[in-house]
């Protein structure tokens, strides 16, 4: 049972013993104290994985999701006055999100074809033949609740060549 009335020690108190608590009595999604620093997505990627291939097509995806970022920190939002695919209105923000993505896509020399929600049709962007990998996204998951100030996203898939993308079941 809590008191009613609680003094300003006892609050402190109890603060006190929140705050030497460690995360994994606090979180459910991590124990990781925190530090200092932390290793880098090259150094988690050189232990975790060990296709140097997925390397580098991740590495490539998470580079332009954080150009993407910057980007949607000075890019004004406005619609576009057209929809894509599946009806949705595009702002200009999905536009953006979306050019990036495919101009990642075609710089990468792992992937070899790509597909959005923008531009749903696969599209070959491997010029030199030696892509691995086909990918989708959906440039900016969330972005008709931008203007808000709401969390957005990127939503990226990654297929291995040997299936591709039409046929594939996920497993």
């Amino acid at each position: 049972n809590i008191a009613m009335s609680t003094t300003a020690a006892e609050k402190q108190q109890r603060f006190a013993n929140l705050s030497k608590a460690s995360a994994s009595s606090t979180s459910i999604y991590t124990t990781e104290e925190k530090k200092d620093s932390y290793s880098t997505l090259e150094e988690i990627l050189e232990t975790k994985c060990s296709d140097p291939k997925v390397r580098q097509v991740i590495q490539d995806l998470m580079k332009v999701c954080a150009d993407i970022t910057d980007a949607l920190r000075t890019a004004l939002v406005t619609v576009e006055g057209s929809t894509n695919d599946f009806g949705d209105s595009q702002l200009s923000v999905d536009v953006i999100s979306d050019q990036m993505l495919w101009e990642a896509c075609i710089q990468s020399s792992v992937i070899r074809e790509g597909a959005s929600e923008e531009e749903p049709e696969i599209r070959n962007v491997d010029m030199n033949g030696e892509g691995e990998f086909t990918v989708c996204w959906d440039p900016l998951d969330g972005s008709s609740i931008i203007d808000n100030n709401w969390a957005v996203g990127t939503m990226i898939g990654v297929w291995p060549k040997s299936t591709g993308l039409i046929g594939a079941t996920g497993r």
